[in-house]
């Protein structure tokens, strides 16, 4: 039920990697995903264009109907303009930069579906030392920074199990947060693959996600607050069938995930 039998780690594959997304307002900001329960995108009403100057030195060319970009990600000395908002459910509504230069590399042999929350900037100055799995940065529509763990579920559980058989990565997200964000507000989001009854894959997710919750809350974790939802298998990262149609183990793999986002205050 939402997990095939593989026990593969992927730590070795959230490598950052260059990842260009040219996402314009017409079509790349869509966040159009193949599954209803992922979608939902939306033009901020407060778009501009023009230009924005950056320390007196640089400038950056914002697209019309795009908004001017609060973060730099690429390191090339300009902000990087956002192009619309995504949501990815359960409340988890961000604004998506027009170009995407630092995106995680997803597993070998796996495509993204269309409007993958994995397509966001990752992470390339922070120790992820002990977590096997990537951590992307964004912004919410009121403009406050997000950070997002993602992990693959193999590596927590046991196959069809919502016991916690390993918590080396919860321990490393624990260090990193209170290192870097503490006094956050924590959600906790538990996927599933898209095998087996969607009812049992939704229970799945949500028991998953309460007990990496529980172990997070009762370990020191510093946090304003920590909750935790389950999306079983609506917002998939990865297509789970190859352009041929054959099933992908990999794809499936690389869905079974726990999320924990972070909105720093």
């Amino acid at each position: 039920m939402g997990d095939a039998p593989s026990r593969t780690r992927h730590g070795g594959v959230f490598r950052s990697a260059v990842l260009l997304i040219a996402l314009g307002v017409a079509n790349g900001c869509s966040g159009s995903g193949r599954r209803p329960a992922a979608q939902g995108t939306t033009v901020p009403s407060q778009s501009v264009a023009g230009t924005t100057t950056i320390d007196n030195s640089s400038t950056t060319t914002v697209p019309a109907g795009a908004v001017a970009g609060l973060d730099d990600y690429d390191g090339d000395g300009a902000l990087d303009p956002t192009c619309g908002t995504q949501d990815f459910g359960a409340n988890l509504v961000l604004r998506i930069p027009c170009a995407i230069n630092t995106a995680s590399e997803p597993p070998t042999g796996t495509t993204l579906v269309t409007g993958s929350l994995f397509r966001l900037p990752s992470s390339t100055d922070i120790n992820l030392d002990g977590i096997s799995g990537s951590l992307l940065l964004a912004r919410d529509v009121a403009g406050a920074k997000v950070v997002i763990f993602v992990f693959n579920s193999d590596a927590l559980f046991d196959t069809g199990s919502a016991t916690i058989a390993s918590a080396d990565t919860l321990n490393g997200i624990i260090r990193v947060i209170n290192d870097r964000y503490p006094h956050s507000a924590i959600q906790v989001r538990g996927h599933t693959d898209s095998t087996g009854p969607a009812a049992a894959n939704q229970s799945l997710s949500e028991r998953r996600a309460a007990n990496a919750r529980d172990y997070l809350s009762g370990h020191n974790l510093d946090a304003a607050e920590i909750t935790s939802v389950g999306l079983g298998s609506t917002v998939p990262l990865t297509e789970e069938k190859k352009p041929d149609g054959s099933e992908s183990p990999e794809g499936r793999a690389f869905n079974r995930r726990v999320e924990v986002v972070v909105r720093i205050r």
